[in-house]
């Protein structure tokens, strides 16, 4: 498919000259402190915002240079997380260092978990195993639909679910390397780095692209409101297949319920299945 994608834009840095014309300058140029912009004489510069980039106006920036910075990773995923393809991205150092240290976080839980033990016990492997799954499943869907700022923000949710963990280690060593796949088409230094140290057999880039079990993403909980008199007080979790009985003892039980019943019996319970709990006082 043929997919007409956005410029890369960034802010124009100038200042005028006797006669109050432009005088442009290089991005390099220009030191920004508490968002204005200064060049090394002091003189404040005037910044327009999200230019298209041109050389007459100097608001380029050089590709090699951003790459001997921050690497060709940085730069893909900063430039595919910012906005939807489509639209234009603005160029900003600050995203690529914000970028190059979220890259720099997963560098080193995938080092962490390398480094656990074969035997390592823990908790939680089914609660992992789920959250890995709904990533396979999202960032397949958002890739094939050409919404890469969207995936790279479901990877932002694994990464996390995944540093959260304590569960075992075969099962986050699996996840490291299901998020090394995912992560492979923007950052693919990244990707095979994090695949063999988890134990990834060949190239990520060859391996098979990771298939969701829709059995894994199907919740066996649900969270449902709760309101005293029609306003909503908090939140309960509970098993799907939960009885309306089993529904409103939970929520009865609720500390943030105990706490608003204040020891009033309430006169009933309004149990909306999958929905909402009702406390009528």
């Amino acid at each position: 498919a043929l997919f007409t994608q956005g410029m890369v834009t960034h802010a124009i840095f100038q200042t005028r000259d006797d006669k109050g014309r432009a005088v442009y300058h290089f991005p390099e140029e220009v030191e920004l402190r508490d968002g204005k912009g200064y060049l090394a004489d002091g003189t404040e510069v005037e910044i327009v915002p999200s230019a298209k980039m041109s050389k007459s106006k100097r608001n380029v920036v050089d590709p090699v240079a951003i790459i001997e910075q921050f690497g060709a990773d940085t730069a893909r995923w900063f430039v595919m997380s910012d906005s939807p393809p489509e639209r234009d991205v603005e160029w900003t150092a600050a995203g690529a260092e914000a970028t190059h240290k979220h890259l720099a976080r997963v560098w080193s839980l995938g080092e962490r978990i390398g480094a656990l033990a074969a035997d390592h016990a823990g908790e939680g492997d089914e609660d992992l195993a789920r959250a890995m799954h709904r990533a396979i499943a999202d960032v397949t869907a958002t890739i094939e639909g050409f919404a890469f700022n969207k995936a790279i923000a479901k990877l932002f949710e694994f990464t996390n679910a995944l540093s959260r963990s304590r569960a075992s280690a075969r099962a986050q060593k699996e996840a490291g390397r299901v998020l090394a796949q995912l992560m492979a088409p923007m950052t693919p230094h990244l990707a095979e780095d994090l695949w063999h140290r988890l134990g990834g057999d060949g190239l990520v880039t060859l391996a098979p692209w990771p298939k969701a079990d829709p059995a894994m993403l199907v919740e066996d909980t649900v969270t449902l409101a709760v309101q005293f008199n029609g306003k909503r007080r908090t939140e309960i979790t509970v098993p799907r297949d939960a009885s309306k009985e089993e529904v409103e003892k939970a929520a009865l039980a609720d500390e943030a319920v105990i706490r608003g019943l204040a020891g009033v019996t309430p006169k009933k319970v309004i149990v909306v299945p999958g929905r909402i709990v009702n406390v009528v006082v």
